[in-house]
């Protein structure tokens, strides 16, 4: 299959494969249905639960943002290491000191934190990563995410195929009280399928896994502009990976917040 000009596969990328218009068709006003929540599928007319999205459906990638500075530490070691080790290790660290606190201590599962985990989003446009190109205020976040400039990050696309033994899957912010945690294969498959049908809990999701991820499982490293691509891929050519590098200016342009 060829590629598109910006170095994705046919279908990912959404300015060379715009989706269809969806079809219009007459809209019959039906009796109010009963209140939902991310749990429970929404009813139709007859009162009986929506499908499931289909699974061709539901995302296929998650998303790892890191600092351009902070690749070299990651190729050294060969894999994407948990907030709690790799803070050690980064040049840049986006999390303030708080937002650590919170994280460690916010259980992921019974036997790891949040901060025991590598941390993806759902979306490469994710509301947390939108705020961080925005400036990056408020005590969420350091002073070195103030200080960092968009087109100096780098996305990290993991298939889920890879990692969907392990996967948790959050309906928002991992470390607040209120999110909602799929910690088991099929718990994290609706939860996905939960994102696939409103993309604000598509943009404010997380996918946590606890552990590492070998960097053989990351299938595309999405950058800002070509001169970035040329780095990425002699960096990435020196530790022996071949993971696609495409250029894709989107991604790094601020998503506004509502």
């Amino acid at each position: 299959m060829e590629e598109c000009i910006h170095g994705f596969e046919p279908g990912m990328c959404a300015s060379c494969f715009p989706p269809p218009e969806p079809e219009k068709v007459a809209v019959k006003r039906a009796p109010k249905a009963p209140k939902t929540n991310l749990r429970t599928p929404a009813a139709n007319s007859n009162g009986a639960k929506a499908p499931e999205p289909r699974a061709s459906n539901l995302p296929k990638r998650i998303f790892h943002v890191t600092h351009v500075r902070n690749l070299p530490a990651i190729l050294d070691s060969g894999e994407l290491r948990p907030s709690v080790d790799a803070h050690a290790e980064a040049e840049v660290v986006l999390a303030s000191e708080i937002t650590r606190e919170l994280r460690a201590t916010a259980q992921a599962t019974a036997e790891a934190s949040v901060l025991d985990c590598v941390a993806f989003s759902l979306s490469p446009k994710a509301t947390w990563w939108a705020e961080v190109q925005d400036g990056a205020a408020g005590p969420t976040w350091s002073d070195a995410a103030r200080r960092a400039l968009a087109v100096d990050f780098v996305v990290l696309g993991v298939d889920i195929s890879t990692v969907a033994d392990r996967l948790i899957v959050t309906d928002g912010d991992a470390a607040a009280r209120a999110t909602a945690l799929g910690s088991t294969p099929d718990a994290a498959k609706r939860m996905l399928a939960r994102a696939a049908m409103d993309d604000t809990v598509m943009q404010a999701a997380e996918a946590l896994i606890p552990g590492t991820v070998p960097l053989a499982s990351v299938a595309l490293v999405a950058v800002a502009n070509d001169r970035r691509r040329d780095e990425v891929k002699k960096s990435l050519g020196a530790a022996g990976l071949t993971a696609k590098v495409a250029v894709y200016p989107p991604w790094f342009v601020p998503t506004p917040i509502e």
